[in-house]
Formats: structure tokens, sequence, C-alpha cells
């Protein structure tokens, strides 16, 4: 018996995946049947997350490998769905943690209530980046309010260090920093303005690193007037060592990306395919993606995805466009929110109307999803690909 494995492009061009080929077949049973459990996690935990879906299908026995907890740690995730904030007036607190699966599992994959977290009165979800998720932690009984960074597929946390206090500067965003192929580190970036201008200008940066366990104050070079859009619903992503996020910028392109290193100095700023507000920017497939439903007359009249695939160009290719009536059944709604884009492949995630529903259109296939229905809520959609890997002693 021998295997072979081809590397063939998937669903984009140009991405490699792993086929695995088994060349003889054996007298007594299949090739498959023949291999040890150990094997097959083994040659599974080698595939793309993509792939490893497909493989459910072959058997219950495979399926059951998958699922198992001992192999998640082995094995690729993919998305499996977005945190969000719900809000209930009849309960205290108000506001709470909620879950939209995506994966088509009926439960979700991780302790939605967080008990394994210090007792709260109350916990705001700020940032969710490749299976860390980033909280403000609100003490019980006192008015202490600080960061954590957990992992909740393994109930792991830290609760990070208090960072110190200016007069003059105010907290506008934290957002986290993390890319597990790369390294074990994670950053948590807190972007502050002066208090003294009325405008959202960036005054300063804070970054704190799991490495040294220490915060890092940057306020030299942060003269260039860059300003931040969308508050805390900002969205951000962490790639190259950088966190980028949309940006007021300089004329003669005051709509930018700005990117942030890990020493909290602005290290580059490029400008975005149109002045559309509620762009959303977001990676997949290894590249930026921005975007965002257009409108005219106040109307919303389609879905424009941009793609940055040339990092050092900093040029956007138009990827994909859409009328809103093909993505809602001919209804037209004002409501339209870009809430993710699939980190692995062409599925966009988003809310129509009163924002009661998740779906997601395919633009390979052109296909709409109704996803699943929304408890009471709103913004940030926070996506979530579990996290099974040892992170210790980062974690605790």
């Amino acid at each position: 018996m021998s295997a072979s494995v081809d590397r063939s492009p998937p669903w984009e061009e140009g991405r490699p995946s792993v086929r695995i080929r088994f060349s003889s077949s054996a007298p007594n049973g299949t090739v498959v049947e023949r291999l040890t459990d150990d094997l097959i996690v083994e040659i599974l935990s080698r595939v793309p997350a993509k792939s490893l879906c497909r493989f459910k299908c072959v058997s219950n026995h495979w399926l059951s490998l998958i699922h198992h907890p001992e192999h998640r740690k082995k094995l690729p995730q993919t998305l499996a769905g977005f945190f969000y904030t719900g809000t209930d007036v009849e309960r205290l607190p108000k506001s709470a943690p909620h879950f939209v699966n995506v994966s088509g599992r009926s439960c979700p994959p991780i302790d939605t209530s967080f008990s394994f977290l210090p007792n709260h009165r109350r916990l705001d979800l700020l940032d969710c980046c490749d299976g860390l998720l980033l909280c403000r932690w609100h003490s019980v009984g006192t008015d202490e309010c600080r960061y954590i960074v957990c992992n909740p597929a393994r109930e792991e946390w830290v609760m990070l260090p208090e960072p110190s206090q200016a007069e003059s500067r105010k907290v506008s965003i934290v957002r986290l920093g993390f890319d597990p192929a790369v390294s074990s580190r994670f950053y948590v970036f807190v972007l502050m303005d002066d208090v003294r201008h009325v405008s959202y200008t960036i005054a300063a940066v804070d970054v704190y690193s799991s490495e040294t366990r220490r915060w890092v104050r940057k306020e030299r070079g942060w003269n260039e007037r860059i300003g931040h859009l969308g508050g805390q619903y900002q969205s951000t992503v962490f790639l190259k060592g950088c966190l980028h996020f949309v940006a007021y910028g300089s004329r003669p392109s005051p709509i930018c990306v700005a990117a942030v290193d890990t020493e909290g100095k602005t290290s580059t700023t490029f400008r975005v395919p149109s002045y559309v507000p509620n762009g959303i920017l977001q990676q997949s497939q290894g590249c930026l993606h921005y975007s965002s439903f257009q409108s005219e007359d106040g109307l919303v009249l389609r879905l424009v995805v941009n793609v940055l695939k040339d990092y050092e160009t900093k040029e956007w290719m138009l990827k994909h466009t859409i009328k809103t009536k093909y993505l809602s059944g001919g209804i037209h709604f004002n409501g339209y929110r870009v809430i993710g884009v699939h980190p692995e492949c062409d599925l966009i995630f988003y809310t129509a109307g009163r924002a009661t529903e998740v779906m997601c259109y395919n633009m390979s296939s052109r296909e709409v999803k109704v996803i699943s229905k929304l408890e009471d809520g709103g913004p940030p959609y926070l996506p979530y690909v579990p996290l099974y890997a040892e992170l210790q002693p980062l974690l605790m």
C-alpha cells in the first residue's frame, strides 16, 4: 500500500490544497478500513479545514474521530460562528454575550456563558482574533474593570495588568492581535484620543505583549492627524504583524487604512477603494478585504467586495459586486450590514432589514442562505474560529 499527496487548487485558484490518494486496495477490505485511528488523525491534521469538513461524510467513524475532543487540537478548524452582544431589559445585566452558529452544528462549540471566568457583573466583548477573545471584565460588588484575554475552546484566560492612566488621553478602541501560525504571542492595542480636541485624532497607543507581560506606550509619531472611524464597532485586522483599521488620513485621500505595529508605531497608511462609511475590513484567504453596501438617494443598491491581493503595491481590486435585490428575495431593505467574510472561502455574511437573521452569500455560486435567527442584540459581530492548541503559560 502507498499513499501520495497531490497539491491542487481548491475553491480559489492559486491557493494550495491537499488531496490524498491511495494507490491500491487491500484484499481484506479497502485501504482506508485498514488504517489505524492514529494514522487517520495524522493524515487529517495535514488537510485544509474545508477538506476536513468534507471528510466528515466518509463514514460515522471518521465523523466521530474528527469531533473527538482529544483530536481537535491536532485538526484544522474553520469558522464556527459569530459572537455578538444580546440585550434584554428584563435581565440583569441587560447585555450579555451571545453566539450565532454558522457551522451547521446544533450547539455552539464553547460555553457561551463564560462561566469559567471570574465572577463578574458584566462582560463586554471587544474583539476576537484566531480563537482568542478580548473582553472587558467588570467585577461584582466593586468598580474594578480589567481587560481579559481568554480561549473559550480550552476555557483558559489571563487578566491583563492595568495600563497607565493619562488625564489628557481617552481610550477609543481596544483590539487584539494574534496569529498562531507565526507565534503563540498575542498583543492588545489601545488606541487613545486626545481629550483636549473634539476630533477623533489618535494621540497615543498602548500595546500589551503576552511575552513581556507589560504595556508600552507610544506617543511620538502620532502627529500625522490619523483618526479612527467607527468607534467601538471599528473593524480591524491583525495581519503581517500589524493591526489594520480604516481611518481618517491626510488629503488628497482622507479615508485610508492605517497599520500599527506591535511597538505602537504607524508603519503605513494607504487608501481604501472608495469612501463608504459602513465598510468593513477583514482578512480572508490571507488577503485584506474591504466590503460594503453602497447606497444612492438613501436606497441600498449593491454589495461591493474589494481585495488587496498584493500587499506591497497596496492596489485594491474589485472582487465581486451584486445588486441587493438578489440578496433578499427581491425585497428592498435599508438596514443591510456586512458582518464578516469567511477566512477560507468566498462567503459573505450579512444581516438585512431589522437584523433578525444572519444570511450568507456565496460569491462563487451566487447562492443565498439564511443561516440563523438572532436574539435581540447587535454589533460588534466577532468571527470565531476555535483554537485547541495549548498556549500555556500565556493563559492560566
